[in-house]
């Protein structure tokens, strides 16, 4: 019985090892090996929203959840929402063209941006695993 026992432990020991090294592998994907680009659509950026345009050659998908950062003395600092929010389940996939653009109108969430460095963040799926992209701007 303590032999089962013993063994069984040992079988789930090297499972959760096993997934802690799949994580950390996936979660260590470099955005640049990717070839994904992020960026915010010319003449779209306001204090309230902005269209981001993601674009590559490989597949890659992502959906309507996003973040925004502020640069504090040299630091990116997470941005707390000022209200609850919620995003649509949605898969957003690429056009023939590798594009996707989304029009994140972020004022319910975070209000108007004061003038500062900002990058706003997205969780991207690959076949390789997800990563996070950002594009920095600047509120003026």
């Amino acid at each position: 019985m303590k032999k089962g026992l013993t063994i069984t432990l040992s079988v789930l020991a090297i499972l959760a090892v096993l997934f802690a090294i799949f994580i950390i592998i996936n979660k260590n994907i470099s955005e640049d090996s990717t070839g994904i680009t992020m960026t915010i659509k010319e003449g779209t950026l306001t204090r309230r929203s902005a269209t981001i345009v993601l674009e590559s050659r490989s597949d890659y998908s992502c959906g309507e959840s996003y973040g925004i950062d502020k640069k504090e003395n040299s630091e990116w600092k997470s941005i707390p929402p000022i209200n609850r929010y919620t995003f649509n389940l949605l898969g957003l996939i690429p056009g023939k063209d590798g594009k996707i653009e989304c029009n994140v109108d972020w004022s319910e969430r975070y209000g108007e941006l004061e003038n500062g460095e900002y990058r706003i963040k997205k969780t991207v799926s690959t076949s390789d695993g997800e990563i996070e992209l950002y594009a920095e701007f600047t509120i003026e």
